[in-house]
């Protein structure tokens, strides 16, 4: 059975922004990429998102796909927003996004995911110039993967922690009660699990 992206609705909301672009079946060619493990390595560094993807070249194409940050403002009236709604919280301690903060951010005017590819800034070297290449789409399904499992990096890739902010209001979410693996370490698991293969 093939792999399926976006199983949570908050990683469906992340693989939006790929709707309603083909060039010439680059989204499904991205997708088998993801699935067949053709992403070699991805760093998140703030807003960056930094991937190597394996492709015709003897050496991997490099990635770079950046995400708007929020305005200050805009994040203040967010926050207030949430504090008035307790059983947001309590589901953010089981890992889960409640719809209503979507439609909280969105009256605050943050959009937390994109809308159409446009919304990030994306490049690879590789020498097919569409935007998104097969690459980056690749990349942005194996993302989905990860924003499945860990709803608050949503957040972080618009460099919002969510969960100091709420606890500077109060709130004393746990990072433990939250704490998810990083993406890198399941890679350089991998690497370790193959030196002893």
């Amino acid at each position: 059975m093939a792999k399926q992206f976006g199983k949570t609705w908050w990683g469906q909301e992340w693989l939006l922004a790929l709707n309603n672009i083909d060039y010439s079946n680059r989204l499904p060619r991205g997708s088998s990429y993801a699935r067949k493990g053709a992403v070699k390595q991805i760093r998140i560094d703030g807003n960056h998102i930094f991937a190597e993807v394996a492709g015709s070249s003897p050496f991997p194409y490099k990635i770079d796909i950046s995400i708007p940050t929020f305005d200050n403002d805009k994040i203040e009236i967010f926050l207030e927003a949430v504090e008035l709604y307790p059983m947001i919280i309590s589901r953010l301690l089981n890992r889960e996004l409640d719809p209503l903060l979507l439609r909280l951010a969105q009256d605050a005017g943050l959009r937390i995911f994109p809308r159409q590819w446009t919304d990030l800034t994306m490049y690879c070297s590789c020498p097919d110039r569409a935007v998104p290449c097969k690459h980056l789409a690749a990349v942005i399904y194996k993302l989905s993967e990860e924003i499945d499992n860990n709803p608050f990096l949503v957040f972080e890739l618009h460099l919002l922690d969510l969960i100091a902010e709420l606890n500077k209001r109060g709130s004393f979410i746990s990072r433990k009660a939250v704490e998810i693996p990083q993406l890198a370490d399941f890679y350089i698991e991998n690497k370790k699990r193959k030196a002893f293969l």
